[in-house]
């Protein structure tokens, strides 16, 4: 399948600071399919595939019937949460056109914190699942306490100085200044006020946590072939790739 299928159409909604957003989750995720099927210059009812990830609310079957889709050939999501999810989600609508199951796979994710609950904070039905049980009675709730052991190790074992981490951070910041949209826009970083920054979790300061916000963003992916017909040049997928290590504890 290796450059069988392009991305034909991008679609976004606004985003806003966490639990700001005027417009439930279901909308924005709708929001932002129309907007990338009129970027693709695509009915959207042509779109016969979906994928997300961490979404157990938008299901494709409700996404199906609020699009007016003509009909549903596939449907997926990654398993795991976060991370390489996005882009997971990507290979599995390559997957889908590149064998002939669907025709235009849309790949969307939405999120609005406000209408359920924020990301990091822990929640009462997640607090007794299998890999939290080693973690939770500890205080080991969010993504930056788990992320914070990996690489406090790692930079030890490499001799990575916290220097390195806030040039990732001020590399970030300086691409947000050239994107309007963007939540950082106007508001650029510098290595004095990285460093000044609160610890959050060592050795993550303010800065290496990526800000919090809500919106949802849709990419349609299709064959070259048919991508010929389609208003916007094509991006061809030239390789994906996803696995998973060892699991702790199993």
């Amino acid at each position: 399948m290796k450059n069988g299928a392009v991305v034909v159409g991008i679609g976004e909604t606004e985003y806003y600071k966490y639990g700001k957003s005027p417009h439930s989750e279901f909308q924005l995720a709708i929001k932002s399919i129309h907007a990338a099927a009129e970027d693709a210059g695509l009915p959207v009812n042509r779109l016969d595939g979906l994928v997300s990830y961490m979404d157990n609310r938008n299901t494709p079957l409700r996404v199906a019937a609020a699009l007016g889709l003509d009909s549903l050939n596939w449907s997926a999501t990654p398993w795991a949460g976060g991370g390489n999810n996005s882009a997971a989600s990507v290979q599995l609508a390559a997957a889908a056109v590149s064998g002939g199951f669907a025709d235009y796979v849309v790949v969307f994710r939405a999120l609005a914190q406000g209408e359920f609950y924020r990301l990091g904070a822990s929640v009462g039905q997640y607090a007794t699942s299998r890999g939290t049980l080693w973690g939770y009675p500890y205080g080991l709730i969010s993504p930056a306490q788990e992320c914070a052991l990996h690489t406090r190790r790692w930079m030890q074992d490499h001799g990575v100085s916290q220097d390195a981490l806030a040039s990732i951070s001020l590399a970030c910041y300086a691409n947000a200044q050239l994107n309007p949209r963007a939540i950082r826009y106007g508001t650029p970083l510098t290595r004095e006020t990285y460093h000044n920054s609160r610890m959050i979790v060592d050795p993550f300061h303010l800065y290496d946590c990526c800000p919090e916000n809500d919106g949802a963003t849709a990419v349609i992916v299709t064959t070259a072939e048919r991508a010929r017909d389609l208003k916007q040049p094509a991006v061809t997928i030239m390789s994906t790739c996803q696995g998973i290590g060892p699991e702790i504890g199993a």
